[in-house]
């Protein structure tokens, strides 16, 4: 059956930590860079009001999940030089199939290694299979990871999957199929190549009988510990949703064509939400909530298409 469900968030660290730790990292990801005076108007009320509505869109994806009982979630996001290395190599596109894959969901501190806690994604290794000789059949050059060997990071399998996966999945019950884009480091995929990434998973997956759910994420606007950190650009990211809930993810296809200072650091991140939204179609995807947070250094949004 075709996939049947589509999620989308953000993955920014502060997301998944407490408002009132939110300004020690703020502080850290900042650094010197001027900050708008949007800023300085969110209190720690207003913080904590922001928090309880992150956990609340976590709240509605998992229930969209749950209600939906998948067989197996092809989970996309990017990979920040943690499994591969940005430097000896950092593919376009990149599909695991071992075993499984595991990393951290706690947080590094600023100022030292915070506590572990193990997260293990068990992979559908069929299906992953499936889907990497599929896509070299319809001519994506990709790269296949049999064995989970992370050269860039000792951490492991990177936070754009470890930390949204337990919000979803708490039991991490779930076999999911492991997908990686590079959204960070020159040359990037075009926006253009990520809809059709997520429009050739819906064409090879469209007879299998398993029911199939996908999950992207990343961004929305932002850039952390970079010349623009703490600023968002909330018109680029109300212009993404508002196509996506238009139905209309092919309004999205020049996004990366012109080069612009916004479109730099965390910003390409908005690539993981192309894919699924590519994998829908013209299906409308339901806004959940939009939350530009400055604290969190990221416009954060929670989305789900149900054909």
């Amino acid at each position: 059956m075709p996939i049947g469900l589509g999620l989308a968030c953000s993955h920014a660290p502060n997301v998944f930590i407490s408002p009132d730790k939110w300004d020690v990292r703020y502080k850290a990801a900042i650094d010197d860079v001027p900050q708008p005076l949007a800023a300085q108007r969110e209190t720690p009320e207003l913080r904590r009001a922001y928090g309880q509505r992150i956990e609340a869109g976590f709240g509605v994806l998992k229930a969209r999940l749950e209600a939906y009982k998948p067989d197996a979630l092809i989970m996309v996001s990017d990979d920040h030089s943690e499994v591969y290395d940005k430097d000896a190599c950092m593919p376009q596109i990149g599909v695991f199939t071992g075993e499984w894959a595991e990393g951290n969901y706690r947080l590094k501190l600023p100022h030292g290694e915070g506590a572990q806690e193990v997260v293990r994604l068990t992979t559908h290794q069929e299906l992953a299979a499936t889907i990497a000789k599929g896509l070299v059949d319809m001519d994506f050059d990709i790269a296949v990871s049999h064995q989970f060997k992370p050269a860039g990071s000792p951490g492991g399998l990177g936070h754009g999957f470890t930390r949204p996966a337990p919000k979803v999945m708490p039991k991490l019950d779930i076999p999911v199929v492991m997908i990686m884009l590079n959204c960070y480091y020159e040359p990037m995929p075009t926006a253009r190549r990520c809809l059709a990434l997520g429009r050739a998973l819906t064409e090879l997956l469209a007879e299998r009988k398993e029911r199939i759910a996908i999950f992207g994420t990343g961004g929305l606007s932002h850039d952390p510990r970079g010349p623009r950190a703490g600023w968002i650009d909330e018109p680029l990211d109300r212009a993404v949703l508002g196509a996506l809930a238009d139905g209309k993810p092919d309004k999205l296809a020049s996004l990366y064509q012109i080069n612009s200072d916004t479109y730099h650091g965390g910003t390409g991140e908005i690539r993981a939400w192309l894919v699924p939204a590519g994998a829908m179609g013209n299906t409308k995807a339901e806004i959940i909530d939009y939350m530009p947070i400055h604290h969190v250094v990221t416009g954060v949004a929670f989305a789900s298409w149900t054909p």
